[in-house]
């Protein structure tokens, strides 16, 4: 086994048996790679493996945090929005109009399984609204987005319309800075052919994504549901903050 694999172990295990705690830092690299006795090569090697399985977030200047929720795995299609810039940063930045219609806007409960990617309880609240987001008019997706309330208390109707996470930026100081994604492909159904326009053999594009803040937070579950034609995901997995 590769050294940077076995590493990547012992620190998963750490984080799991709460030795590293969530929304902590975990030791400086030259702190481990002299426990470790390894190269920063092989200790930054291990710490990418971490990152890409959703147990720490790197950030420049403020170090190496571990999540406050463990990785949950995402349950298969049929039993998000492009993460981090979003659609409405990525096509504005290419020149085109971004506009949302909004289908549902309440405070729910969420159910266990988004309440535990979230990191809160079933009975916590959080904002909970669909939206059909348009690109020059024409339709991109259906969104359906859980954020826990005590994240975004003042949240509202009209904020949902636009981009979320640039109000995030906004108002917290923070950035969405990496996420975990599941790629599928469904046969669309009837709200997709009524919103999206598409034919009952037409298959629609699906994300599902939990969204982490630069501290280790998650503060987003998003399920999209995107016309094929249309769907170009980017994925900026982890941004570097200053």
């Amino acid at each position: 086994m590769r050294r940077y694999i076995e590493i990547s172990n012992i620190i998963r295990e750490r984080i799991k048996n709460k030795l590293y705690l969530p929304g902590e830092k975990i030791p400086y690299g030259h702190q481990l790679c002299e426990e470790f006795s390894c190269s920063k090569i092989t200790l930054s090697n291990a710490l990418d493996i971490l990152v890409n399985e959703g147990f720490i977030t790197r950030q420049r200047g403020l170090g190496t945090v571990v999540k406050t929720a463990t990785p949950q795995p995402l349950p298969l299609a049929g039993e998000r929005n492009p993460p981090i810039l979003g659609v409405s940063t990525i096509n504005a930045a290419q020149g085109h109009n971004v506009s949302s219609l909004l289908l549902a806007f309440e405070t729910a409960n969420p159910p266990a399984d988004i309440a535990a990617h979230l990191a809160i309880s079933v009975d916590q609240f959080a904002w909970h609204f669909r939206r059909v987001r348009y690109i020059d008019e024409l339709p991109l997706s259906i969104e359906e987005t859980w954020i826990p309330l005590r994240i975004l208390p003042d949240f509202t109707r009209q904020d949902a319309l636009g981009s979320v996470y640039q109000y995030v930026e906004k108002t917290l100081k923070k950035i969405p800075a990496s996420s975990h994604t599941q790629f599928s492909s469904l046969p669309s159904d009837a709200d997709a052919q009524t919103w999206l326009k598409l034919t009952p053999n037409e298959p629609v594009s699906v994300t599902r994504s939990v969204t982490y803040l630069n501290d280790g937070q998650p503060f987003e579950f998003c399920v999209s549901h995107y016309h094929y034609q249309r769907f170009n995901y980017n994925s900026v997995v982890q941004r570097q903050g200053n």
